[in-house]
């Protein structure tokens, strides 16, 4: 009797062992279908495995290592390691790893990084968005979009179109708009800065064209939009131009705008165009007024200039084609908006 009581504990003791080792196996892989065709059933929200594997959709409550899903990967918890899915990744806590999704991550704040062929929105502070379309967060040290970039605060912002931000400490770039309360380094053709720097004024060229230009910018990097009127071919053309520009400040009145910008001339029968680099000397006569003055260089294909005619730093042409770099002049009236 002694004898079979001490087997069957034995064999209980061994059995409970084989359990207990079996569970932590069985709760680090969770394979499946849609929740809850998977091996972890209806309790996959409150399991964290380090793989899982859905054909479909899967759940689980924390990622420690890969999650792969068809379609929609969910999690109760927060991400760790890698997340991947078709469409749709959402984290309901923190997001320190990796989000990969064919539209739309979500995650409410981590220091991870959202990569989704749409949009990526994270409530809190995060670290690396890059949307096909467009991305969201409080705070984000890098964020990348095909069109629109919003966030409260942010280190660097690049965007298609758009950037939108409280305070940014690096760059913003955006093919078109910048909007921030504080940023010194946007760079766009319109960048609408709390408190930066808005300046409206008439600007002449040695071409004798004229120009209404609107700059807008930060402390140091700025855009240019202009649009006026030129000389072609014995007529009047309407012109225009857009670039960016960069200050440096000499003393209290006096700086140099550098600026690198495309003008156009057209009439809507013909088009030509030049590229120009310029440094602008400024002297602010008052706080709100400001004269330039300064030379540049352009790329003509022929001289157009009233000052610098068939005078010309570098000229090449063969039958097909004819480029030259030329001397050139602006100067101009600025008055602060």
């Amino acid at each position: 009797m002694l004898f079979k009581n001490k087997c069957l504990l034995a064999l209980l003791s061994i059995t409970t062992t084989y359990c207990i080792a079996q569970e932590p196996v069985a709760n680090n892989v969770h394979l499946g279908l849609i929740t809850p065709i998977s091996t972890q059933g209806r309790q996959a929200r409150d399991i964290s495995p380090s793989f899982a594997l859905h054909a479909l959709q899967g759940v689980n409550y924390n990622n420690k290592g890969a999650a792969i899903a068809g379609i929609y990967t969910k999690l109760y918890g927060s991400n760790k390691g890698v997340l991947i899915s078709g469409l749709v990744n959402q984290v309901n806590g923190s997001n320190k790893g990796v989000s990969i999704a064919g539209l739309y991550n979500g995650a409410e704040n981590g220091l991870g990084i959202q990569i989704a062929g749409l949009h990526n929105q994270k409530q809190g502070n995060g670290f690396i968005q890059i949307g096909g379309l467009s991305n969201y967060s409080s705070y984000e040290l890098l964020q990348v979009a095909g069109l629109a970039n919003i966030g409260k605060n942010a280190d660097v912002q690049i965007a298609g179109l758009i950037n939108v931000a409280s305070s940014v400490k690096g760059v913003q770039i955006a093919g078109l708009i910048n909007i921030a309360d504080s940023s010194d380094y946007p760079i766009g053709f319109l960048n609408i800065i709390k408190n930066g720097e808005k300046q409206i004024g008439v600007q002449v060229y040695d071409d004798a064209s004229a120009n209404v230009v609107l700059r807008t910018g930060g402390r140091k990097t700025y855009g240019i939009l202009g649009a006026g009127a030129g000389s072609e071919l014995s007529k009047t053309v309407f012109q225009m131009e857009a670039g960016i520009g960069y200050r440096i400040p000499l003393s209290q009145k006096l700086r140099i705008n550098a600026e690198a910008v495309s003008i156009a001339k057209t009439d809507f029968t013909f088009y030509k165009h030049t590229e120009s680099l310029r440094a602008l000397l400024g002297y602010k006569i008052t706080p709100a007024i400001e004269v330039t003055l300064g030379p540049s260089i352009n790329t003509y294909k022929y001289s157009d200039s009233k000052l610098f005619s068939n005078n010309y730093i570098w000229k090449y042409r063969d039958d097909e084609y004819s480029f030259a770099l030329t001397l050139g002049a602006t100067a101009g009236v600025h008055f602060n908006l």
